[in-house]
């Protein structure tokens, strides 16, 4: 894999827990002086910008609803408090420096890219349904709002500084193919027809009709409430595990013959099995896109991970430990 760039070091602890206390108690760029600070409300300072109590509590409760370590009526153990701070500092310098680095490089984000990133996501989701989600996340519409911005600013900063700096080559697809060949078989594979109605009645119905000499298609565009009703019921080829659990008896069918009524909380179902494929090897052909993007995400991690490093390595951190001790 191509990365342009030189070479950094990447930190060799893997423990997470490891990881964030050699980042915030022995180094990663942190002040080795005993840091002064006016006051108990603020917890640390990266490259002299302040984070303060409010902003850090806030992410300390998320964190037990994110990670559920709080039982009721229970309070938490020491070791899950220090980790659940620990993380929750970590995240916040974290995007404190990359926001800064951002700045810097004179990253923007596009006039209307926050607005149509947050139309999209909010299409997604009823009006309740967001809302129980800020509440979970104890945040305010403009809270959420901020916070997205945040992350594409951050997103587009590590495209342009990391992730288009790597690139896989042609020769490590082949090799990866040729060393992973269990990765890459492709099971049994049928194409059917399928008719979906609202209740048993009309499903049985279907059924004689078919039995009458109907042609499935022909009742698929007249009847069926699937998508794929149109095009006379055809879903194309799939694998058992590709479809909900209960279509899998289907791969028991032989070619042209019909199912029997299946029942699924969308409705009644009848499939009539027009071709399958038997279990296979893939070529490589077939095989290269997939390939090519586990390899390229994995680059761009391995780089970002080290790009990262670097830029806390260069940072002056100072953080408050006083103060972060009587974080709950």
């Amino acid at each position: 894999m191509k990365i342009e760039s030189n070479p950094i070091y990447i930190h060799p602890c893997a423990g997470f827990v490891l990881l964030l206390l050699a980042f915030l108690l022995t180094g990663c760029g942190e002040d080795k002086e005993t840091p002064k600070f006016e006051n108990s409300d603020m917890i640390a300072r990266v490259n002299g910008e302040t984070l303060d109590r409010k902003a850090l509590t806030k992410e300390v409760s998320r964190n037990k609803k994110k990670y559920r370590v709080e039982e009721e009526g229970e309070s938490l153990s020491k070791e899950k408090l220090i980790w659940l701070r620990m993380d929750a500092l970590n995240q916040m310098i974290q995007e404190k420096i990359l926001l800064q680095e951002a700045k810097k490089q004179g990253v923007e984000l596009e006039p209307d890219a926050l607005e149509i990133e947050y139309h999209n996501i909010r299409q997604g989701y009823e009006k309740e349904a967001f809302q129980k989600i800020l509440d979970f996340q104890e945040n305010t519409e403009k809270e959420w709002k901020e916070k997205l911005k945040r992350r594409l600013l951050i997103k587009k900063l590590i495209q342009e500084t990391v992730n288009s700096r790597v690139s896989v080559q042609e020769e490590e697809l082949k090799r990866y193919f040729d060393e992973h060949q269990d990765e890459f078989q492709k099971g049994e594979q049928l194409r059917a027809l399928h008719i979906m109605v609202e209740n048993e009645d009309s499903a049985r119905d279907i059924l004689k009709l078919l039995r009458k000499g109907k042609k499935f298609e022909d009742l698929a565009r007249e009847h069926s409430l699937g998508l794929e009703s149109e095009s006379g019921g055809d879903m194309g080829y799939f694998e058992a595990g590709q479809m909900p659990e209960e279509f899998d008896e289907i791969f028991d069918l032989k070619v042209n013959k019909v199912s029997d009524i299946i029942h699924t909380p969308y409705g009644y179902h009848v499939f009539k099995v027009v071709d399958k494929k038997p279990e296979r090897k893939m070529s490589f052909e077939e095989s290269k896109d997939a390939i090519h993007k586990k390899l390229l995400r994995e680059a761009q991690e391995t780089a970002f991970q080290a790009w990262l490093l670097n830029l806390k390595n260069q940072a002056k951190i100072e953080i408050n430990y006083d103060a972060l001790e009587t974080i709950h």
